[in-house]
């Protein structure tokens, strides 16, 4: 039986939003391509970890990187950016500009791009992004090792989503007379009931999933 409340974990999702913690689809910073959601638990801990493929061109150019953000009431993960990786490698950033092709490496598979073979959407960097999500967005994606570091083997994956309803925290709540928190979502309630009771059957979409980039390019 476990020794948190939903309310315990929805306080701490809403806790590390108001540290400005809680990733947002609309963050300025970064361009959210694509994302997935995972939930640990044992009787004792709890841990919610969203990665988050993004453009982050202050950060990292044109190159894409995988973001990761973890809560928990664990004392050494209770909110925030965990850390960032970069599964894709530009190998002539340099030039790639001058030669019309781009040299990349997926987590050490090799793939050269014709630049022209990229649809526009928005700046280059979230353009290549978004070209490569068809076929490598698993690839780019957390291992399970890499997940499995940031969880500890003691904890039990019980759900992970690729699509889900992820509350706008950088949006108003005009009947709250607040920005939207995190606890606002329908998805985080059952996310949290999930994690205390080990069935994710509680999990069930009644809200509109919305992690596309297409949902938010014009946020």
């Amino acid at each position: 039986m476990a020794t948190y409340t939903v309310d315990e974990i929805l306080k701490c999702l809403d806790q590390a939003h108001g540290n400005l913690d809680f990733p947002g689809f609309t963050n300025i910073n970064l361009h959210m391509a694509s994302a997935r959601m995972t939930g640990f638990r044992s009787d004792t801990h709890w841990i919610i970890v969203f990665e988050e493929l993004v453009n982050w061109y202050g950060l990292a150019g044109i190159q894409p990187v995988l973001a990761i953000y973890g809560f928990s009431n664990r004392s050494d993960l209770e909110n925030g950016l965990v850390e960032t990786l970069f599964p894709v490698e530009i190998e002539n950033e340099d030039d790639w500009k001058h030669t019309n092709a781009l040299h990349l490496k997926i987590r050490g598979e090799a793939l050269t791009l014709d630049i022209q073979s990229i649809q526009r959407h928005r700046n280059f960097g979230f353009d290549l992004l978004v070209h490569l999500l068809p076929e490598y967005r698993t690839k780019m994606l957390a291992t399970e090792n890499e997940l499995q570091l940031i969880a500890s083997n003691d904890l039990l994956q019980v759900i992970q989503l690729d699509n889900w309803h992820h509350p706008d925290v950088f949006r108003w709540n005009h009947q709250a007379d607040r920005h939207f928190q995190p606890s606002d979502a329908k998805s985080m309630q059952m996310i949290a009931k999930v994690l205390v009771t080990g069935d994710p059957n509680f999990y069930k979409p009644c809200e509109d999933p919305n992690v596309d980039w297409r949902k938010w390019i014009k946020a």
